[in-house]
């Protein structure tokens, strides 16, 4: 690991085990409550989170692989955490920047300001940011987005998203899709803020 990325990490490392606390009483209560969802069919491990969870619990989605770069990704629907609806046809033309996030993931916290950056920069040029959580409550999600001030779309991961980008392990997890729907850029760590800035390139 690169000195730069070892001391950038640093901060946060001790944020984890809360983290993981968390995790587990997720799963604890989906337990007791008998709301655990079944495995996907075809996966290895963990569940696609029940619909309408309660408040603070964690889903389990399977890890599944993102496509290869330049292949070519067919954009879902997606309901945005306010209720509207973005369709398809919304992203012609547009360069379109998802993240994989979560209100609890430390490491999303730092990058998040840097991704609300490019959306409002890119936006004038082209290049939107979507937001996708691994949160099970909307609510919860609405009122990160309003503690923030941010402003790129914000939605819940879900099972269309699975198929269309995968579900590579870690958090957070940014794809670029490009005006042809091919996929340009995959990350899959924290990027540094310079790093998140640089994807203006692609607009």
């Amino acid at each position: 690991m690169h000195r730069r990325a070892l001391l950038s990490s640093l901060p946060v490392l001790a944020a984890w085990p809360a983290v993981l606390r968390a995790q587990a009483a997720g799963a604890a209560s989906d337990a007791r409550q008998g709301t655990g969802a079944a495995a996907a069919p075809g996966s290895t491990g963990g569940a696609a989170p029940a619909a309408g969870g309660g408040t603070g619990r964690v889903p389990r989605w399977p890890e599944r692989a993102s496509p290869e770069l330049g292949a070519r990704i067919e954009i879902p629907r997606s309901r945005l955490i306010d209720g509207s609806v973005l369709e398809p046809a919304y992203w012609a033309d547009k360069v379109l920047v998802v993240e994989l996030w979560a209100t609890w993931c430390p490491f999303c916290a730092r990058q998040n300001p840097h991704v609300d950056k490019l959306h409002r920069e890119g936006t004038p040029r082209g290049l939107e940011v979507l937001g996708l959580a691994l949160d099970r409550s909307p609510t919860d999600v609405a009122r990160y987005m309003r503690q923030h001030g941010y402003g790129f779309h914000a939605a819940l991961f879900d099972e269309e998203w699975l198929r269309a980008i995968g579900r590579p392990r870690g958090l957070p997890v940014v794809w670029v899709i490009g005006r042809d729907r091919l996929l340009k850029q995959l990350e899959t760590r924290e990027m540094f803020p310079e790093d998140v800035e640089e994807l203006l390139r692609w607009a």
